[in-house]
C-alpha cells in the first residue's frame, strides 16, 4: 500500500516535505513542495489515511510527521517548530536554572511571550521548575534527549542558536 500511495509524484514531493521538516504544519508543507493548498490538504489526508503520515492537532494548528518519527520525538517537534520556543529550550540548554528574567535577556523574548512557551513545555514535561529565592527557576528535564532530537532534526531546525548549541555540545562531549 505504501508504494501505491507514493507512486503519485505530488505525493511523494509532500511526503518528503514532511519527512525533511517533522512536525511541520500544512501551509509550510504547500511553500516547501511548491504545490496548491486543496491539492496539498487532499494529498496530505491521503497520506494519513493510508499511514504513512501523523496528523496531531496543536492548539490551531495541525502538525505532520512521518510514521517513523516516534511520539515522544513528535511532541518536542512539534514545541521546536516555533523559533521562539526553540530559542527558549537552547537557552535553558545552555543556562539551566534559569529564571524569567534570565530567559528574557537570553533570548530577547518579553516576559509575557516566555511565560506562553514556558507554560507549554512545563505542561508537556519537557522542562521542570525550581525556586531561587522569590523566583522560579527552569531546566530541561532530559537534555541528552533534546539535544539528540535537535541533533538529528538539525536540517530542518537550523538557526544560529541550535548551530551554537550543538557545535559547544559536541566540544564539550568530544572523545
Amino acid at each position: 500500500m505504501e508504494e501505491d500511495l507514493l507512486t503519485l509524484s505530488t505525493r511523494r514531493l509532500l511526503y518528503d516535505a514532511v519527512r525533511t521538516h517533522p512536525g511541520v504544519g500544512a501551509r509550510e508543507v504547500q511553500r516547501v513542495a511548491g504545490t496548491g493548498w486543496g491539492e496539498t490538504v487532499y494529498h496530505l489526508d491521503r497520506l494519513t489515511e493510508g499511514g504513512l503520515l501523523h496528523r496531531e492537532r496543536a492548539g490551531h494548528q495541525d502538525h505532520y510527521f512521518i510514521a517513523s518519527v516516534p511520539l515522544a520525538d513528535r511532541r518536542l517537534l512539534r514545541f521546536v517548530r516555533s523559533v521562539s520556543a526553540r530559542h527558549v529550550l537552547v537557552a535553558l540548554l545552555e543556562a539551566p536554572g534559569s529564571t524569567v528574567p534570565d530567559l528574557s535577556e537570553r533570548t530577547g523574548l518579553s516576559p509575557g511571550r516566555l511565560s506562553v512557551h514556558l507554560g507549554r513545555l512545563l505542561e508537556s514535561g519537557v522542562l521542570e521548575t525550581g525556586r531561587q529565592g522569590r523566583l522560579r527557576t527552569f531546566a530541561v528535564v532530559d537534555t541528552p534527549r533534546v539535544v539528540r532530537l535537535l541533533t538529528t532534526y538539525r536540517e530542518s531546525l537550523s538557526d544560529r542558536w541550535v548551530e551554537s548549541l550543538l557545535e559547544t555540545w559536541s566540544e564539550l562531549f568530544r572523545p
